[in-house]
């Protein structure tokens, strides 16, 4: 436990406050407008990327047709795959350790079954999300420069991300666009 020192832990505290923080400043859901959240600590390298499911997806529903369920299955598909979603510059040497999902519908949904109970929108039926955390550990973490973001691609919907990051070189914020889309780390 003692390895995931100051930076995992203001990783949290920042995971913790961006819902307020998110209401206060930008609104509680901006379609189009995701977030991102970076920890480096020693040799691990932690991210958290929530969007709305209009920005990727088209829709904030339960997934209701062949089409939808396709959408959902592809947009899950490449968040699964870090290679898809960031790059690091390869001379850190980063393998990826973890990759979870979570989205207001299980996997049930996806397939065209119904959904679970309970497995609703957290009472907000027109809004959704879903969020993505990776972790990586790198062999070389002082080569840690630049996370290229590869997400404006795959999902045109997507034309904004909220990136805070927070690494030994000190704490950022910045906005990625299609035009730029690289976080300085």
């Amino acid at each position: 436990m003692k390895r995931r020192s100051a930076a995992l832990w203001a990783l949290g505290l920042m995971m913790a406050a961006a819902p307020v923080a998110a209401e206060q400043v930008h609104g509680a859901h901006e379609h189009g407008v995701a977030e991102l959240r970076v920890a480096i600590d020693g040799g691990a390298i932690e991210l958290e990327f929530a969007s709305p499911l209009d920005s990727l997806v088209g829709f904030e529903h339960a997934p209701r047709t062949a089409a939808q369920r396709k959408a959902f299955t592809a947009a899950e598909a490449v968040l699964r795959d870090p290679a898809q979603v960031f790059a690091v510059p390869a001379g850190a040497g980063c393998e990826p350790k973890d990759v979870t999902l979570a989205s207001p519908w299980s996997q049930r949904a996806a397939d065209g079954r119904a959904p679970e109970p309970g497995a609703a929108d957290d009472g907000d039926p027109g809004h959704a999300e879903l969020v993505a955390r990776y972790r990586l550990e790198c062999a070389r973490p002082a080569a840690l420069d630049v996370l290229q973001i590869r997400l404006f691609p795959a999902f045109p919907r997507l034309r904004e991300i909220r990136a805070e990051r927070v690494s030994p070189r000190g704490q950022a914020a910045t906005r990625l666009t299609p035009r730029q889309a690289s976080l300085a780390l």
